[in-house]
């Protein structure tokens, strides 16, 4: 999947919805402003201070993780309004890295969990953005996974901002964002009888001013 992340700019404390549908916000708004004091405009993610981790848990024990090395992502900030911005993110399925080499030194594990995932992009569109806080909002939108789309919902942390030189002097916003998905809702099945069916995903991004 190519994680447009966020899938999360876009990895708190909370989890992704599968219905997204049922969370409440944690804190009313009077609690905090509503204008961010930041540019607005398109953010792109850079994929080189970004990663996109997924947790799912292997016979009842260790939880076991892994990456997506192939991701993107665009924010569309309104600073005025932030409830009006917009994310998408994708990472490519293919683009799976356990570190785990068969005999023959070949990644043939990580194809196997491509293939399952779909072999395509998994991909991330948000539909709605609540402020939960002053530094935290729930990010709701469309998963498509597998070929398949269903509503799921990332709990984002916003971590800071800055001009970096290095970048040709734009502004890079950095998120955090957590979440987690039955697999089984968008049809990922293998494995049923020895991995847990909630897969955790943990993700931390830095956009860059377009």
């Amino acid at each position: 999947m190519r994680l447009s992340v966020l899938l999360a700019a876009l990895a708190a404390t909370a989890l992704v919805s599968a219905t997204g549908a049922s969370a409440q916000s944690t804190a009313p708004a009077a609690d905090f402003p509503v204008a961010v004091d930041l540019p607005a405009g398109a953010y792109q993610l850079d994929p080189r201070h970004a990663s996109v981790l997924f947790r799912v848990q292997h016979g009842g024990l260790a939880w076991f993780t892994a990456r997506f090395d192939t991701k993107a992502a665009t924010l569309t900030l309104d600073p005025a309004d932030p409830s009006h911005s917009q994310l998408t993110a994708s990472v490519d399925a293919t683009s799976v890295n356990t570190g785990v080499l068969n005999t023959q030194g070949e990644r043939s594990f990580d194809q196997s969990i491509g293939r399952a995932l779909g072999a395509g992009q998994i991909s991330f569109t948000s539909t709605a953005i609540e402020r939960t806080g002053e530094q935290t909002a729930r990010v709701t939108g469309d998963l498509t996974l597998n070929g398949q789309t269903h509503p799921a919902t990332l709990e984002a942390t916003f971590e800071g901002s800055g001009r970096d030189i290095l970048r040709g002097g734009n502004m890079v916003l950095g998120f955090s964002a957590r979440g987690a998905i039955d697999r089984t809702q968008w049809g990922v099945n293998d494995w049923r009888a020895f991995t847990g069916s909630e897969v955790q995903i943990v993700i931390e991004a830095e956009f860059v001013r377009s």
